[in-house]
């Protein structure tokens, strides 16, 4: 299994719209991995050299940051085909059924939980899967949410 995100298996007659982070986040985002791991991996280069195997912490975590970063923004996708929409991101990825599906919520979970998210909702109440906002933007969100023929919610603040 590959580690990077795969679409829905292509099957003849199906066609699926594939919506992408904005190319501006996704160059901010490599930004910001080659901006951390650069620095932690020189200096863990500089302590291992120095014969002390702890240096090898410090690009770890690093590493983890960057896989982190990759996974929230670089590396996810939304996909829509005739019966459903998901996410593809190198770990968990979900999807869901269109006639399943209510209406997308953005909101803003406050500082300590993050930046803001849009939720498809299941009509039934539960959180099919989250997606972090800001690198689709709102025209995105809401193209997507007028393909699907779901109401896009969420106040103009939680942006």
């Amino acid at each position: 299994m590959s580690a990077l995100p795969q679409p829905p298996p292509d099957q003849p007659g199906r066609q699926i719209m594939i919506v992408r982070p904005l190319r501006a986040m996704v160059i901010i985002s490599w930004g910001i991995i080659l901006a951390v791991i650069g620095p932690l991996l020189w200096m863990g280069t500089s302590i291992l050299l120095q014969g002390n195997l702890s240096g090898l912490i410090i690009p770890a975590s690093g590493l983890l940051f960057a896989a982190w970063i990759y996974n929230s923004v670089a590396g996810a996708y939304l996909w829509v085909d005739a019966e459903s929409v998901g996410v593809s991101r190198p770990w968990r990825s979900a999807s869901c059924l269109k006639s399943e599906l209510d209406y997308l919520l953005v909101d803003n979970p406050g500082f300590r939980r993050g930046r803001p998210r849009c939720s498809f909702v299941r009509k039934d109440g539960r959180v099919a899967f989250r997606i972090p906002a800001k690198p689709y933007g709102r025209a995105q969100l809401a193209t997507t949410a007028a393909y699907l023929k779901v109401p896009l919610t969420g106040s103009e603040r939680d942006w």
